[in-house]
């Protein structure tokens, strides 16, 4: 190569490199923005140049909000609901929760007036209702009558809540601050509801389960996946320079099920629902089977003399004096095909089987495989306990429960077990 075409292209190098570093400072947006699906260009700097800032002004860069729906009545004792971001928790002791809105708003009037609210905390599947309830002013509609959701009367404050959304909290207004553009309400919490549905073992809120609605730059997000519990990232400090990684994340919900899959053996007692169970037997149905066959049927134990009954006979399945449920997946030889095909039964219903395992996982409940076949003496007890039909094999018993959290998944990755070529 010539020596002057080299220096030509140094030289536009150069200029490039000058004009997207010139882009970066400017305050114009459209000289920053970036093509769909790509890094944005800020970011990608920053990674490059770490820690360089451009100037925002004065923005509401606090991410994220939380997306919630206000519930008060109005002197008439009308119901209505409106959607707030600006609100969050204020205070530990009384527990409070302080939330800010423009005197333009109904609700700004009805809970001056009534001296009570209600929060209430929707799953991201409610992120129409939340637009909605946002959109529009209860001085001109009905929103319980538009969108269709239920009024409840709050059991110790005078509001309403919206029976549909996961988490309730009754608030009793405590005091206001006027702030210049909104009035912030402070209210105390009086009580607290949530859906059976979406508390794990202890009693608590799964935020797995609940899955809530947050609001970032005009958008309604979900919250993403678990990263860390608390204290348990500080074995990562080492006094090394820090260098943020801004690049693309990926929260991929399915493999974060499939790794933390575990086999549980520890159940509390809290009832598992009709609903959950169809979940898991919906999702074993979605299995791949050999020429389309279906070749399973399966049994939903519940009652506790049967579960007990299996507990003593089957030499691995001792859990069940604890699961509050099980689902015997077995093979339907009327459904197994020819002499050639029957076979496949047994790779079908355990394809059927480990979704049902991973569903459960999914959802929050824990379960363990317990083989039945192809134990003579195993497949035997089942048979009588549940008193199957002679075409009916029994592959296995899944006890199902909530977990206690003694059970923890297992790293099993091992290269020695793969063979490249």
């Amino acid at each position: 190569m010539q020596k002057s075409k080299f220096l030509n292209i140094v030289l536009a190098a150069a200029v490039w490199v000058l004009e997207i570093l010139l882009a970066t400072k400017s305050d114009r947006p459209d000289k920053v923005a970036a093509a769909p699906g790509d890094i944005p260009l800020a970011a990608s700097l920053v990674a490059a140049v770490p820690f360089m800032k451009k100037s925002l002004g004065v923005s509401a860069e606090m991410h994220p909000k939380p997306a919630v729906v206000i519930g008060s009545y109005d002197k008439a004792g009308k119901p209505n609901i409106m959607t707030a971001a600006w609100a969050g928790i204020c205070n530990s002791n009384p527990l409070s929760i302080a939330v800010s809105m423009r005197p333009a708003t109904y609700s700004y009037g009805n809970v001056t007036d009534m001296k009570s609210f209600t929060v209430n905390i929707p799953s991201a599947e409610m992120a129409k209702y939340v637009d909605y309830a946002g959109r529009f002013s209860g001085k001109d509609v009905d929103k319980f009558k538009e969108t269709g959701l239920t009024p409840i009367k709050a059991e110790f404050v005078n509001a309403p809540y919206v029976k549909e959304f996961p988490i309730v909290i009754e608030c009793e207004l405590t005091g206001f601050h006027d702030l210049g553009s909104h009035r912030q309400f402070i209210g105390k919490i009086i009580d607290v509801k949530a859906d059976e549905a979406i508390l794990y073992a202890a009693g608590r809120v799964d935020v797995n389960l609940l899955n809530p609605l947050i609001y970032a730059g005009g958008n309604y997000y979900e919250t993403g996946r678990l990263i860390a519990k608390v204290g348990e990232s500080l074995k990562d400090i080492d006094g090394k320079p820090f260098v943020p990684d801004y690049s693309q994340r990926y929260a991929n919900e399915t493999l974060e099920v499939i790794h933390n899959r575990k086999s549980v053996r520890h159940f509390t007692d809290q009832p598992v629902s009709k609903v959950q169970l169809e979940t898991l037997l919906r999702a074993g149905m979605a299995a791949p089977s050999a020429v389309n066959r279906q070749p399973w049927v399966f049994y939903v134990v519940t009652q506790r003399e049967t579960l007990d009954t299996l507990s003593r006979q089957l030499p691995y399945a001792k859990m069940l004096t604890q699961a509050q449920a099980a689902i015997v997946v077995c093979g339907n030889m009327e459904k197994a095909g020819n002499l050639q095909e029957k076979g496949y039964w047994v790779q079908d219903c355990a394809a059927a089987t480990q979704n049902i395992l991973l569903a459960a996982e999914s959802i929050g409940l824990g379960a363990v495989w317990t083989a039945s076949y192809p134990y003579d003496d195993r497949t035997q007890v089942v048979i009588k306990a549940l008193s199957l039909p002679e075409n009916h094999v029994p592959l296995n018993v899944i006890p199902i429960g909530y977990p206690t959290g003694e059970d923890v998944p297992k790293d099993k990755w091992k290269p020695e077990n793969i063979i490249w070529k």
